[in-house]
C-alpha cells in the first residue's frame, strides 16, 4: 500500500469503525436497512443518546447519511459506501477507497 492511499477520509472511516457499538450500529443496519435511532436502540437495547451520539460519528465520517421524514431522522448508509451481498453468510461490504471490508450475518448482534 502506498502512501497516497491512506487518505484523511480512509483514516477517518477507519477510526469510526474502532468501537464495537458503532460496529453494532453498522451491522444492524446492514441487516435491516433504514432506520431510526429509537428503533436502533431499541433494537440493540442501548441508550437513545449513545446510540445518537455514535451515529453521528459515524454521518461525520460519510460511513452514514441521514434523511428528514416527517418528524423523524432515518440513517442509512452514505451512497456508495455499502454493497449487499447475493451470498448467504454474507450482509454486504462496506467500501471505503480502495479498501472493502465484508460483514458477516453475525455483525450487529
Amino acid at each position: 500500500m502506498t502512501d497516497d492511499q491512506i487518505t484523511p477520509s480512509l483514516i477517518k472511516q477507519l477510526r469510526a469503525l474502532g468501537e464495537p457499538t458503532r460496529i453494532r450500529i453498522v451491522g444492524g443496519i446492514a441487516s435491516a436497512g433504514p432506520v431510526t435511532v429509537g428503533v436502533l436502540a431499541e433494537r440493540l437495547r442501548l441508550p437513545f443518546m449513545a446510540v445518537s451520539h455514535h451515529m453521528k460519528l459515524l454521518r461525520q465520517a460519510g460511513i452514514l447519511a441521514d434523511e428528514r421524514r416527517g418528524r423523524h431522522v432515518v440513517y442509512h448508509f452514505a451512497p456508495g459506501v455499502f454493497t449487499p451481498s447475493q451470498m448467504a453468510g454474507a450482509l454486504g461490504t462496506l467500501h471505503f477507497g480502495g479498501w472493502r471490508i465484508s460483514i458477516g450475518r453475525t455483525a450487529g448482534k
